[in-house]
């Protein structure tokens, strides 16, 4: 892989029909050293790297990034435009940092074109939120009421953009309604996850649950659907009321989860078993050839044909929410019924 020279003129490249993406990065790294400056001059290199990385895999594929990470240090860093240090903490031997990174836009995608890597776009994606409210004076948790000025507040902002994720609150409708009370917005089921996504056309769902701990103060749960995962953050602000500082800090958080899944997923690898139930065997037959067509999936196994099902075993690369997105493009559907994965 050729680097040329960056001491020339860089060409403005044409921009890509229907892109929209961001080359900022949310990075944390936590280090340790024999003094806190090389703490934290090793840090640098491993945020600017992670950063760069972030980007790039907006742009081209898993591949292509694997080549990219054989970059020296020293060449990243012709890459890297600017340094914002959100939080950060040392000690004699120890630096740690929240930053968001910025890359240089031009320089990364004339590097790629002229290595051939440019390859794929991505859309910005959705993210789906679920406001909750609730006051320590006045308990009773709300969704959907005139009283949820936590939903208010996130509705305030208009369209959020952050990075390469655009954040819609869930919309006030029948459907919506009648899947989700406060109660159940808590911990929903697979299968309710699943009729939200059909309803909204969204795979990427988080319930954002508020609750007023003083009059400046919310504590601010943010929970992802359907897997539970949580995290709990306080935001108090001093001159009034805390709403739009909690709606930054947790879009900023919900951030940082979803660009670090974009290059963990890719390299992770996973099996799943499943049954599939035909009337005719030719049924089965044409389903395995679906689901060997299907990119993320490496390995397609009939453990055991009976009368009128098999039972499958799919290994796969990257995460099962992949999966699921993959199988439902070719129009292949996997739920969970009493405890089994089922093929529809």
């Amino acid at each position: 892989m050729k680097f040329w020279s960056l001491l020339g003129l860089l060409m403005l490249l044409p921009a890509v029909a229907g892109a929209d993406v961001s080359f900022e990065a949310g990075v944390n790294v936590a280090t340790e050293a024999e003094n806190a400056s090389l703490a934290k001059e090793e840090a640098m290199k491993k945020a600017n790297r992670e950063a760069f990385l972030k980007v790039a895999s907006r742009l081209t594929t898993k591949a292509n990034v694997d080549k990219l990470n054989e970059l020296t240090d020293d060449q990243l860093l012709h890459f890297i435009r600017e340094v914002s240090v959100v939080a950060e903490r040392s000690g004699s031997k120890t630096y740690q940092a929240d930053l968001n990174i910025k890359i240089n836009e031009n320089l990364l995608k004339q590097y790629m074109q002229e290595n051939e890597m440019l390859e794929v776009v991505s859309s910005p994606s959705k993210v789906l939120v679920v406001p909750v409210f609730s006051d320590t004076v006045y308990p009773d948790k709300v969704v959907w009421e005139d009283g949820n000025v936590w939903r208010q507040a996130w509705l305030d902002k208009g369209l959020i953009k952050s990075g390469a994720y655009d954040f819609i609150v869930i919309a006030d409708n029948a459907v919506n309604r009648q899947l989700l009370s406060a109660e159940k917005a808590e911990t929903i089921s697979l299968e309710t996850y699943n009729k939200l996504v059909s309803n909204n056309g969204i795979k990427d769902i988080f319930g954002v649950n508020a609750v007023r701990a003083g009059r400046n103060t919310l504590v601010v749960v943010i929970r992802a659907m359907p897997s539970g995962a949580e995290k709990r953050i306080m935001v108090t602000a001093e001159d009034g009321e805390p709403f739009d500082k909690a709606v930054a800090e947790t879009v900023g958080y919900i951030s940082s989860v979803m660009q670090g899944r974009t290059v963990e997923e890719s390299s992770r690898q996973g099996s799943i078993d499943a049954v599939f139930y035909f009337n005719r065997l030719p049924e089965w037959l044409n389903m395995e050839k679906r689901l060997n067509n299907i990119p993320q999936i490496k390995r397609v196994r009939a453990d055991a044909i009976g009368g009128r099902s098999v039972k499958i075993n799919l290994e796969f690369s990257g995460s099962e929410n992949r999966l699921r997105s993959s199988l439902e493009n070719s129009g292949i559907y996997l739920q969970l019924e009493n405890g089994y994965y089922i093929l529809r």
